[in-house]
C-alpha cells in the first residue's frame, strides 16, 4: 500500500493545527485515513557508507591492511563474481578509506585475477592477505579449484603475488612452492586449506602465517614461519576451538592490543565471528570474560586493522544478501562492506561501536518525524518521551510512524525498561500496530537483542532470530541505540558495546513504531538525523 498524497496533506496540516498531545490519550491518538506502508521497495544500489562494487557486485571476503610507508588504510577484497563476462572467479579488487565513512575504489581495477586454466590451483582467488618487506608487498592467498577431482590435484593451495606498492597490480610468483596442508596428520588433505594470514612476530623477528584447516573432523588454525616470507615450515596447530568443534575457522588473524594477543575467525556452520585472547602469541587461548561476541550472523569473514599512528582498531567485513533482494531469498554470499571501531575494555575484551566519522556524517541535520498513531497505554510525559505499558494479555503498547523516505539516515533513542516478561524494541515494515511487522527486539530476559521476521502471533520464546547479539540489561538503567540504515542494510549499534548488522528488504521506505509487549519501557529523545 502507499500514502495519498490528499490524506497525508490534510493529516499533518492537522498535525500542526493541534494545541496538546495529552500525556495518556483516551481513545488512542490516530490521524484518520493515513494507511501504514508496508510493501517492499525495490533495491537500490546507491550504496555509500556501506558500499558495494561500483559496477553493483557484491564485495566478499575483505583483507584490510595498514601501509606504514603512506599511513594509507587499504581494504582489499574478494569481487563477487563467478564466470562471468570476464571469466573471473573472485578476483581480488580494493578500497581506500581515511576515515571508514568514505570509501574510494582503487584506480586500478582487478588487483590480483583468477587463472583461466581449468586445471590452475588458482581457478578461482579466495581470501588472503598482504604483508610489506623492504618494499615489495607480498599478497598470500588461497588458490582454490573446483574442478580438483578431475585434474589430480588438491581443492586449495596458498600461493604469491607480488606488486612495488599497494595500489598496484599484483604478479604471481610462479617460483614460490604453493603450500599444501601436512599429509598424513589427519587433515583434510584434498580440501580446507585457506585464508592465509601473515605478520611479524616481534619477539622473534620472524614471520608467521596462520592458516584455516581441518584435522580430525574439526577446524583448526594451524601456524607455519619463516625469515623470508619465501620459505615456509610447518609448527603445529596454533588452535583447535578448545571445547568448541568448529568445523572451519575462517579468515583467521591474530593481532596484539597492549599486552594481550586476540586470535579472530569466523565460524562457516553459525557465521559467527569470534575471538580469544591470551597473555603469549601461541596461546593457551581463553573465551572473553563477558559476552563471546558482539555482532550477529549477518557480519561475516571480518577481519581487523590497527592503524598504528592514530591507536584505532576497526571491525571490517560483509553483510551477504538474500537471493531476488527479498526477504524470503535464500542465502547469498558477499555483499556491502559494514565497519565497526573496536575498542578494548579493561579486562582485555573487545566491544564494537560506530565509528565517529559515520555518526558525525549521519548527524549533520534533523529529519522530522511523523506520527501515524499511539495507543491508550502509550503514556507521552513529555515532548521527547514515550512510556509503553503493554499488558499482559491484549494488545500491545505502540507508536507508529509514517515512512522515513530517505536513502540513509541515523534512528536513536534512549531505552529503559522496569519490568519485562516479555520483550520491547523497534517495528519495521509495520501493515499493522499488533502483530504484522518485522521487529528489533530487546529480550531482556534471554539477555539479547533480536531481529525477527515472523508475526507476532507466531513468536514465543522458542524462535529461531533471523539474527541476535548477547545484550545483558538490567532494569531501570538507561542504554543508547543508534539504528543505521541504508537502504536494505541496518546496523544496530547497543549502548557502544555491541551491534547487529543485518539486511532487511522490508526495512526502506516503510512504516516503522516503537512498541512494548508484556513489558513497561522507556524510549527517551527518540529522533531521526541525516546528511
Amino acid at each position: 500500500m502507499s500514502l495519498r498524497p490528499f490524506f497525508l496533506s490534510a493529516m499533518l496540516l492537522a498535525a500542526g493545527c493541534k494545541k496538546s498531545d495529552p500525556a495518556t490519550p483516551t481513545p488512542p491518538v490516530v490521524k484518520p485515513g493515513v494507511q501504514l506502508v508496508c510493501t517492499p521497495s525495490a533495491e537500490r544500489s546507491d550504496y555509500s557508507i556501506f558500499p558495494k562494487v561500483a559496477d553493483g557486485a557484491g564485495v566478499g571476503d575483505v583483507m584490510p591492511f595498514f601501509d606504514a610507508a603512506s599511513g594509507t588504510q587499504y581494504i582489499y577484497y574478494l569481487k563477487d563474481v563467478w564466470n562471468d563476462a570476464t571469466n573471473q572467479r573472485h578476483p581480488w579488487y580494493g578500497f581506500t578509506t581515511n576515515d571508514f565513512r568514505q570509501y574510494t575504489e582503487l584506480p586500478a581495477g582487478e588487483l590480483l585475477p583468477s587463472s583461466s586454466g581449468s586445471c590452475a590451483q588458482d581457478r578461482a582467488i579466495g581470501t588472503g592477505s598482504v604483508i610489506a618487506r623492504n618494499g615489495t608487498y607480498y599478497a598470500f592467498y588461497t588458490g582454490h579449484n573446483p574442478n580438483s577431482d578431475n585434474c589430480g590435484r588438491r581443492k586449495e593451495g596458498v600461493m604469491l603475488a607480488t606488486a612495488p606498492a599497494p595500489n598496484q597490480k599484483f604478479s604471481k610468483n610462479a617460483a614460490f612452492a604453493t603450500l599444501y596442508v601436512p599429509t598424513g596428520q589427519g587433515f583434510d588433505e584434498n580440501d580446507n586449506f585457506r585464508d592465509p594470514f601473515v605478520y611479524q612476530d616481534d619477539a622473534s623477528g620472524q614471520y608467521a602465517m596462520l592458516v584455516s584447516a581441518r584435522r580430525n573432523s574439526r577446524g583448526v588454525v594451524v601456524k607455519y614461519t619463516s625469515a623470508d616470507l619465501l620459505t615456509w615450515t610447518y609448527q603445529g596447530v596454533l588452535y583447535d576451538g578448545g571445547t568448541s568443534s568448529y568445523f572451519m575457522m575462517e579468515c583467521p588473524q591474530l593481532f596484539k592490543l597492549g599486552s594481550t594477543y586476540y586470535l579472530t575467525y569466523s565460524d562457516t556452520g553459525t557465521r559467527y565471528f569470534y575471538y580469544r585472547k591470551s597473555a603469549l602469541p601461541n596461546g593457551p587461548w581463553s573465551a572473553p570474560s563477558g559476552i563471546e561476541r558482539f555482532d550477529g550472523n549477518g557480519l561475516y569473514a571480518a577481519r581487523v586493522l590497527n592503524n598504528p599512528v592514530t591507536g584505532k582498531s576497526y571491525l571490517i567485513g560483509w553483510v551477504n544478501r538474500l537471493e531476488n533482494n527479498t526477504d524470503t531469498g535464500n542465502w547469498w554470499w558477499g555483499g556491502n562492506l559494514v565497519t565497526h571501531q573496536l575498542n578494548q575494555l579493561p579486562t582485555g575484551d573487545l566491544t564494537v561501536s560506530m565509528v565517529p566519522a559515520l555518526r558525525t556524517y549521519l548527524e549533520a541535520q534533523p529529519e522530522p518525524l511523523q506520527r501515524v498513531s499511539r495507543t491508550a497505554s502509550a503514556a507521552r510525559p513529555d515532548s521527547s518521551t514515550y512510556i509503553l505499558t503493554g499488558p499482559a494479555a491484549g494488545p500491545l503498547a505502540n507508536v507508529l510512524y509514517q515512512p522515513i523516505n530517505l536513502t540513509r539516515f541515523k534512528l536513536s533513542a534512549t531505552v529503559s525498561y522496569t519490568q519485562a516478561a516479555k520483550d520491547f524494541g523497534f517495528m519495521l515494515g509495520a501493515c499493522d500496530g499488533t502483530n504484522e511487522f518485522y521487529s528489533l527486539r530487546f529480550v531482556p530476559g534471554q539477555n539479547r537483542f533480536s531481529f525477527d521476521r515472523v508475526n507476532r502471533s507466531g513468536l514465543n520464546a522458542g524462535t529461531s532470530a533471523v539474527a541476535d547479539v548477547p545484550f545483558p540489561m538490567q532494569p531501570n538503567t538507561d542504554y543508547a541505540v543508534d539504528i543505521v540504515e541504508e537502504n536494505s542494510v541496518v546496523v544496530v549499534y547497543l549502548n557502544g558495546v555491541a551491534a547487529l548488522s543485518v539486511r532487511i528488504y522490508k526495512a526502506p521506505r516503510t512504516s516503522w513504531g516503537i512498541f512494548a509487549d508484556n513489558s513497561s519501557a522507556t524510549f527517551k529523545n527518540l529522533r531521526i538525523t541525516k546528511p
